[in-house]
């Protein structure tokens, strides 16, 4: 076991949903140590309380008073930049929940702080660590499925209507399920997939008629010629989304489903079933013959547990960040990208959109 001296001393800046659960997430692993909690809401010092830590009202303060390693930045989008940049100078190194800006710009200014002050930005896009999604990465990248040719994406819920009590989660810039949500589902075929080269979407907001979006369609290019398909929507009973699929957060009430399909040229693989289908190996191929059905064993693991000892290891030097401020912002310009398509109705470039305002 870790000594008191040798665990990384971490900071929880932003006690909502997502900070809290990072805050406990480090008192519960030996190799880290919660050093503080702040937030701009006197009411989250409960959170503080439970855990038996200080409390603090700014990130300066935190910063000043505890001088942690790292610190993991869970406030609102629109202060990413801002808190980002206070760690940067004053040497702390951050973990920036996702999307790692609200704009190109923020994400920017992002790097150019970290850079400026040799610190490192880990960016929490949590499910590149989970091992479904790096077994999925490992099986498209080395020809398992052949040539691919596609990928489907099926995210569909129901929203409960007091989540909208939440003024932001009404805003276009901030809420929807393209940026609450489907950011996620971009980042991971990003992973797996590579580059998004052009989107093309369709939103509707018909259900609630709200100012955000509450469904949508999305045809990607990406490359090397694959395209994709998303389908969304978080206002209808259904059992395929990431989150109710894989059973990867224990809020989501877990549906033994596909919310991925991939399809290559030698074979299909749906995920998180994890089901690999193919012509078995010296048979006859085509629709007339009898498919495989191989079941692809993964070995499950908390992907936000993963990801906090990644990023001991970051601050450490011992690993480079999985995804940093600038991967991020490749990940916040597809999204950014399906606005503006679906604003504009024409297709988009998502490098487009990066030209000058990120790296």
């Amino acid at each position: 076991m870790n000594s008191a001296t040798d665990k990384t001393r971490l900071a929880a800046i932003g006690a909502g949903v997502m900070g809290s659960k990072h805050a406990q997430l480090i008192c519960a692993d030996e190799s880290c140590t919660l050093v503080g909690i702040c937030d701009i809401d006197p009411a989250k010092k409960a959170v503080a309380d439970s855990l038996g830590v200080p409390f603090y009202a700014t990130t300066e303060e935190l910063l000043e008073q505890q001088k942690p390693a790292g610190a993991i930045v869970a406030t609102p989008n629109a202060s990413h930049t801002s808190v980002a940049r206070t760690c940067a100078e004053r040497s702390v190194h951050a973990l920036v929940e996702k999307p790692v800006a609200d704009t190109l710009q923020g994400a920017q200014q992002i790097v150019q702080a970290a850079r400026s002050a040799g610190t490192r930005v880990l960016v929490g896009h949590h499910r590149r660590h989970n091992p479904f999604v790096l077994k999925t990465r490992q099986l498209v990248r080395d020809g398992s499925l052949g040539q691919l040719i596609g990928v489907s994406v099926l995210w569909a819920l129901t929203k409960a209507d007091e989540y909208f009590d939440v003024e932001w989660r009404r805003e276009p810039s901030a809420g929807g399920p393209t940026l609450i949500n489907l950011i996620h589902e971009f980042d991971s075929l990003r992973f797996i997939c590579g580059e998004v080269t052009e989107v093309y979407a369709h939103m509707r907001s018909d259900v609630r008629s709200l100012d955000v979006e509450d469904s949508l369609s999305i045809s990607l290019c990406l490359a090397g010629g694959v395209l994709g398909t998303v389908l969304a929507s978080d206002a209808c009973p259904s059992p395929w989304s990431y989150e109710a699929t894989t059973g990867e957060n224990p809020l989501y009430f877990h549906m033994a489903e596909s919310c991925y399909r991939f399809l290559g040229s030698s074979g299909s693989l749906a995920f998180p079933a994890m089901e690999l289908w193919r012509y078995p190996e010296g048979q006859a191929k085509g629709w007339q013959h009898p498919m495989e059905r191989v079941a692809v064993e993964v070995e499950s693991r908390d992907p936000l547990e993963a990801q906090l000892q990644h990023f001991c290891r970051v601050i450490a030097g011992e690993e480079e960040p999985l995804i940093d401020a600038g991967d991020g912002a490749r990940s916040l310009a597809v999204a950014l990208a399906v606005h503006q398509s679906a604003a504009s109705g024409v297709p988009v470039d998502p490098s487009t959109l990066r030209a000058g305002s990120a790296p």
